[in-house]
């Protein structure tokens, strides 16, 4: 794994969750990492919230919140990570972290461009990247995205998945461009939403997709040289739920999330904590 990246995230809970094992075996060749926050993004900007609230509704804006403010306060409480800065600390690496509003600006691409990563990777990152940034390491740009490109581009999959009443669910490993989703597909990996009732179980089928997708390409099974160019009469681009498909998905007999799915969150988190010294690279 001689590979170097710098990573771009949100670095929120479930970016730890997913990007766990691949941050645990492959540490020591990220450079760094940015965590964006760009408003109205962040759950922590009010306007953003009330936004949100306006739009969707109580139950979706409740359950941003809990994901990205609450439910990580529990988690610290108990002694565990709920970050993707504290999970790598966690396994012993020292890789520096930085928070930024966009990874967009002159100085952060100038510092990307000293460090001479050969990848960028970006998941969950809160910004389209501009051709600066894209072009800012040596061989390119990759990100993992929760769908079945060209289909289900833009936000929310899990919620929109279980609206669509799909049978089943894609995450995409691909190279970024800039226009958002739309790059060559290094790998894409399928999984059932078989017995699915809520959000939260379905993103947690799609992050366990993750880490195995970029330790395959760090690994050399996959490359960015064998991409396969998306098909754009396939593309399907999804926005937040309106409050009338809000209550659509919940006529349907869907939540966004229940008791099960929250322990089967901390369940996971425990995994992580569990194998992070096995999982650390020598």
């Amino acid at each position: 794994m001689n590979k170097s990246c710098v990573l771009i995230t949100n670095g929120n809970l479930f970016s730890m969750i997913a990007l766990g094992e691949w941050l645990a075996q492959c540490g020591k060749s990220i450079l760094k990492v940015y965590v964006t926050r760009k408003p109205p993004s962040s759950k922590g900007n009010i306007r953003g919230v009330m936004s949100m609230f306006w739009n969707s509704g109580f139950s979706y804006t409740w359950f941003k919140i809990w994901a990205n403010k609450l439910f990580p306060m529990k988690l610290r409480r108990k002694g565990l990570p709920a970050s993707v800065k504290d999970y790598l600390h966690l396994c012993g690496y020292q890789t520096p972290v930085e928070t930024v509003d966009s990874a967009n600006t002159v100085a952060v691409v100038a510092d990307i461009r000293s460090l001479e990563p050969d990848y960028l990777v970006s998941f969950s990152a809160t910004h389209r990247f501009k051709e600066p940034l894209i072009e800012s390491p040596k061989h390119g740009a990759i990100n993992v995205h929760y769908g079945a490109l060209p289909a289900y581009a833009g936000l929310s999959p899990y919620f929109w998945h279980l609206y669509n009443g799909e049978s089943s669910f894609g995450v995409t490993l691909h190279q970024i461009v800039s226009k958002l989703d739309a790059g060559p597909i290094i790998e894409q990996d399928k999984g059932s939403m078989e017995g699915a009732r809520t959000a939260l179980e379905v993103l947690l089928r799609m992050a366990a997709k993750v880490s195995p997708m970029l330790l395959r390409f760090f690994n050399g099974e996959t490359t960015l040289e064998a991409a396969t160019p998306q098909d754009p009469t396939g593309r399907s681009y999804f926005k937040h739920p309106t409050r009338s498909q809000m209550r659509q998905f919940r006529r349907n007999g869907f939540r966004m999330m229940d008791a099960a799915s929250r322990k089967a969150t901390i369940d996971r988190v425990r995994q992580l904590v569990a194998h992070a010294s096995t999982m650390v690279c020598p």
